[in-house]
């Protein structure tokens, strides 16, 4: 019996939509005012407050409304609110009232039955032909909807029942009245009664809905708390279909994914999808997912080809084109994916020789492999080129063949005489026969050891004195793979060059080691070295003597003036001509003569020679007369008159000196003192030139 009533709840809940247009066909209209009631909320749980709302249109200003509402629960009995006034302005024609609620004290009734309530309102003032102006209704049901999806929780919430009553909670199958949830609770302190349940993903699907009823052991409600609601299959929610990359290579395989997620959030982890992937070509393929616990979702993978058509593909989910095990599916519209493939890139193994000597060859060995890791072996184009970047550039071709045995690309090339030595760039180059062919290159460092540059020069002249420019030419030398960049010189004295002519003047005598050293564009070096010879250049040498004649036992001195233009005078002899050489540092020597036998002069032949710094010598003669000296008893006897000049001289000088006396009257001291000064002057005059040369006559005129 209880399970007719719940049926007919349900039909009251199917019906509710349709009730307030029939219920407002029964209200009359007058005076062209319209009236409007609604309820918040219109479908609630027992114990819920609802709030009532109305509305008049077209009234009358100034005038005084009364309205009172009634309510007719689920055991028909009507519950009426105390009036409601309401005083409209001057003009105005329109008003709300202030909202208002059921159950109140001012509008009394219960709240804990299920089923409809009608509620309408009656105009009191100014007074109707009839009434009710307006009517609507609600309903109070157990539940917090009336229909569910598997995995979404039922609450449930009763009340008017005895503080901590026992309570009997029970949900069954219409159809088959199979029991899915049974709990027995006590009520709260207020008569509330709160439970829930949790619609498993594998709930059974009944047409006919489920029944909730709810029984105390004391109280008995009229009408019961019975109330029917539907479960339905879940609505899965895919929100995307994703790729794990935008862009692939050709022989990548293509993987895409979706997460299947119930309505109260749960993952799901079985069931099957198919997956539609559209070609560029418009040739569709069909994908199979399956489920990955690891990320918990559901994965279908695409193994392309070398030759698979570039572009766009497209992996699409239908509506509704996943489902698990138990019915439930999804997703309520299509899901879609977007990929390019895009040739591939070829991954290149290379080993190459790095450092290739003279005379050796430059070898490699490479494997070419797709982003699969599948090996290229045959087809297509693969090409090696030898690129050197210097000046001038060269770019040699490298013959590449398979090598089946070694499973390796392998390729050799001999070196030829023109190519420089240096830095090298080993490319190789691949591509193979699709359309676009899928490509790759790598790059090696390779550097082949540089011819040398050899280096040459001449110069001129042979041999030279020092102090002359000698012109050097290196123009001959040469580098057999490259240019000469640089000519660097050393001269051997310490000082250094540059260029292929330059000059250079050597201000010391000797042999000296010259050296050439070029350098090539690769900046190998090499060095030439040849002697050159340079003649010192003779020292200079004079002499003057202190007179013209000089007597025997006198000396005689002789001043000398030596240079050395390229260097110093180290050395310096002096031979009088007499069998007496003298060693000198300075720039004087003197020596006395001596005569033997009858003559009265003789002629001696001075020679000073230099030596300089580099052994080079200079010499210089002069002729020196000396004259012999008489003596008597040895003394020397002189004409009467040079006594008298010699007298007279003494005389004029004593006369000279008193007259001075005279004059000044200078004192006894001072006049001795003049005497001696005048003693002194007479001494000096004596040994004066004057007085020489008078000796010098009357030598010869004793001679004579």
């Amino acid at each position: 019996m209880r399970y007719k009533r719940a049926t007919r709840y349900v039909l009251l809940i199917a019906l509710a939509l349709l009730a307030p247009s029939l219920l407002t066909n029964l209200v009359p209209r007058a005076h062209a005012v319209t009236y409007s009631l609604g309820t918040i909320p219109f479908l609630t749980q027992e114990g819920s407050t609802i709030t009532l709302v109305f509305s008049v249109s077209g009234a009358t200003g100034n005038t005084l409304y009364q309205f009172r509402f009634s309510v007719r629960d689920p055991a028909s009995i009507t519950h009426q609110s105390v009036l409601q006034n309401y005083t409209t302005l001057p003009g105005q024609t329109q008003f709300t009232l202030p909202p208002f609620y059921y159950p109140t004290s001012s509008f009394p009734g219960p709240n804990s039955l299920v089923g409809q309530y009608v509620t309408w309102a009656d105009q009191v003032r100014p007074l109707l032909a009839s009434n009710p102006v307006a009517a609507t209704y609600f309903l109070i049901i157990l539940t917090d909807n009336t229909e569910y999806q598997r995995t979404q929780t039922v609450n449930i919430h009763a009340t008017g029942y005895g503080p901590s009553e026992q309570v009997n909670v029970k949900i069954a199958t219409y159809t088959t009245s199979t029991t899915v949830f049974t709990q027995t609770l006590a009520a709260s302190g207020t008569g509330v009664v709160v439970a829930n349940w949790k619609i498993p993903r594998n709930a059974t699907i009944d047409n006919n809905g489920y029944v909730l009823t709810i029984n105390g052991t004391s109280t008995i409600k009229t009408p019961a708390d019975i109330q029917g609601f539907n479960v339905r299959p879940a609505v899965m929610s895919i929100s995307t279909l994703g790729s794990a990359k935008s862009i692939y290579q050709r022989t990548e395989t293509m993987s895409f994914s979706f997460q299947p997620v119930y309505p109260d959030g749960t993952i799901a982890s079985n069931g099957v999808a198919l997956l539609t992937l559209a070609r560029p070509d418009g040739m569709n393929l069909t994908l199979t997912t399956t489920y990955s616990s690891a990320s918990q979702t559901f994965n279908a993978t695409y193994k392309t080809t070398p030759y698979n058509q570039t572009g766009t593909w497209t992996t699409s989910l239908a509506r509704g084109g996943y489902a698990d095990s138990y019915g439930n599916s999804g997703p309520l519209a299509s899901r879609n994916s977007t990929a390019q493939l895009v040739s591939a890139t070829f991954t290149i193994s290379m080993s190459a020789t790095t450092y290739v000597p003279i005379g050796q060859p430059v070898k490699f060995n490479a494997t070419i492999s797709y982003p699969d890791g599948t090996r290229l072996q045959s087809g297509g184009s693969v090409f090696s080129y030898l690129v050197f970047s210097g000046s001038p550039p060269v770019n040699d071709t490298v013959p590449v063949i398979f090598d089946s045995g070694l499973n390796l690309w392998v390729g050799t090339y001999s070196r030829q005489a023109t190519d420089p030595g240096g830095l090298w760039s080993l490319e190789l180059r691949v591509g193979d026969s699709a359309t676009p062919p899928n490509s790759g290159s790598a790059t090696r460092a390779i550097t082949i050891q540089d011819n040398l540059p050899v280096a040459s020069f001449t110069y001129s002249p042979s041999t030279a004195l020092t102090g002359v420019s000698i012109s050097f030419d290196g123009t001959a030398s040469y580098d057999p793979d490259g240019t000469i960049v640089t000519y660097s010189w050393a001269f051997g004295d310490g000082t250094l060059g540059s260029g292929s002519n330059p000059s250079h003047m050597y201000n010391l005598a000797g042999i000296f080691n010259v050296t050439l050293t070029v350098t090539d564009n690769s900046a190998s070096t090499a060095p030439f070295s040849n002697q050159i010879t340079i003649i010192d250049r003779q020292p200079t040498v004079t002499f003057s003597t202190s007179t013209t004649s000089q007597a025997t036992g006198q000396p005689v001195t002789v001043t000398i003036t030596a240079s050395d233009p390229d260097g110093t005078i180290s050395g310096t002899i002096v031979d009088w001509g007499d069998g007496s050489i003298d060693s000198v540092s300075g720039t004087t020597d003197s020596h006395s003569y001596t005569l033997t036998g009858a003559a009265s002069s003789k002629t001696f032949t001075i020679t000073v020679t230099v030596t300089d710094n580099s052994g080079q010598s200079a010499s210089y003669t002069r002729d020196e007369t000396i004259q012999a000296t008489s003596s008597q008893g040895g003394v020397l006897s002189l004409p009467l008159y040079y006594f008298g000049i010699l007298a007279a001289i003494i005389a004029a000088l004593v006369a000279g000196g008193f007259f001075a006396f005279r004059r000044h009257r200078v004192t006894h001291a001072r006049l001795k003192i003049d005497l001696e000064a005048v003693r002194s002057e007479a001494g000096r005059i004596e040994n004066q030139e004057f007085f020489q040369s008078v000796k010098d006559q009357l030598r010869k005129d004793k001679d004579g």
